[in-house]
């Protein structure tokens, strides 16, 4: 995963550009991807598909001499922005600069004019330290970008399962210079792909690699009604590479089954995490999922917040190995969960004894090795899950919301659940 990482986060990356189209290239090469297309100056609800843009030269000159190169950085150059080339005052320059503050020597994240691109204008992203240091005088500008009529590419795996119902796995990768926004997010989904396809799945998986917002909004436009409704749960992945615990945002109800096999997973295995509502924690293309006519319930996993956010800090430097492969076996172990939860239908009438041989079915330390370091652990749980699980073989109750009405480990609860169908006491529906 560092490694693929490695070669995309660098890339001059933007929703449209010559770099997007070596990222996508460079993820051909990792996954089958089919490459959908859409054409610069395409317009859907006030959004447009933007020119490839590409930076020529971006130098600053003060006597003679380059104080500024915007080349030497992804993100020296504010993304879209225009050419111009000519002298001004250090009034006017400033205008056209933005940095950060609070990171003085770093070079900021300006996207506005993607978005925006009526708003668009010439101007370069500089640290602050040399900001603060311009002094008056003329300066000369030397900006020269492109635009051209390149695709904007939307990148499309899919993996079919026993049914049609898919899984969406999110990401994008469209922010220049940025490791932990999200390329991570695109490496993980990748590995997490692979992994995928070598196990039996009950669900489909798709993972859809993009940029922010314009990516997925046209995507979703070219998607048939008849598709569109397999759709069933969408998972953005964002910034899983650096040394944070795990962050947990809601979908729009909160109620969906991803919801709930995130909460109880990370209850169980990372009991550090938080969560918090709808676009409380951080903002991508859930909005997109989640909009009128779509309603596609989509939960965003992260490791946010993070000081380097939007910064050209956001290197390979804050990306740690283990903490992606936690996340990758994160996402493994929840969707274990949502591809095993199910309802289960009674197949017995009355009170069995649970500790007859005939069944032996009855918790308690010694008798069940499997699970016996938990037994001791949880007894009292384990005791009153005995006492009522068998009203909970109703074909409505599901085995996710058993474990999480008492407190214990799915997994276990699953497995355990096993031991009644393998007697022949219940089915699973």
């Amino acid at each position: 995963m560092l490694k693929l990482l490695k070669s995309l986060y660098t890339l001059r990356l933007a929703p449209n550009s010559p770099d997007t189209d070596r990222c996508v290239e460079i993820l051909k090469e990792e996954l089958p991807f089919t490459v959908h297309e859409f054409q610069p100056g395409e317009e859907l609800n006030g959004w447009s598909v933007p020119y490839s843009w590409h930076v020529e030269k971006a130098e600053i000159r003060k006597d003679g001499r380059i104080i500024y190169d915007g080349k030497r950085h992804p993100l020296g150059v504010m993304g879209y922005a225009k050419s111009f080339q000519g002298h001004v005052s250090l009034d006017v320059l400033k205008r056209h600069l933005t940095y950060r503050k609070d990171w003085p020597d770093a070079i900021g994240y300006h996207c506005d004019y993607y978005y925006k691109p009526w708003l668009s204008d010439w101007g370069f992203s500089v640290p602050y330290s040399l900001y603060r240091r311009l002094g008056v005088g003329e300066y000369e500008i030397d900006l020269q970008t492109e635009f051209s009529q390149g695709t904007m590419k939307i990148c499309d795996y899919f993996l079919q399962g026993e049914k049609d119902d898919t899984i969406i796995l999110n990401a994008h990768n469209c922010h220049a210079g940025q490791a932990n926004d999200d390329i991570s997010g695109v490496v993980v989904g990748v590995e997490l792909m692979k992994r995928l396809r070598k196990q039996k799945r009950k669900y489909s998986y798709r993972l859809i690699v993009c940029p922010e917002h314009l990516g997925t909004v046209f995507y979703l436009s070219r998607v048939r009604s008849d598709q569109l409704k397999t759709f069933k749960y969408c998972i953005f992945l964002e910034a899983l590479g650096n040394n944070n615990r795990f962050a947990l945002q809601e979908s729009f109800t909160g109620e969906s089954v991803l919801d709930k096999a995130f909460h109880h997973f990370f209850t169980h295995k990372h009991p550090d995490y938080f969560s918090d509502k709808f676009r409380k924690i951080i903002g991508n293309d859930e909005t997109v999922w989640e909009s009128p006519g779509y309603e596609i319930p989509t939960v965003s996993i992260s490791r946010f917040p993070f000081r380097e956010y939007h910064t050209s800090m956001d290197n390979e430097d804050i990306i740690l190995q283990d903490k992606s492969e936690e996340s990758v076996e994160a996402f493994l172990d929840t969707l274990k969960i949502v591809e095993s939860n199910c309802r289960i239908r009674r197949k017995f009438q009355g009170l069995i004894a649970l500790s007859n041989p005939k069944y032996d079915l009855y918790v308690s330390p010694g008798t069940d090795p499997s699970i016996q370091s938990s037994v001791c652990r949880d007894q009292k749980k384990w005791n009153y899950l005995m006492d009522c699980l068998p009203r909970y073989f109703d074909e409505k109750t599901t085995v996710l919301d058993i474990a999480q009405k008492h407190r214990l480990p799915y997994i276990e609860v699953f497995e355990y659940i096993l031991k009644y169908q393998e007697k022949g006491l219940v089915e699973f529906v």
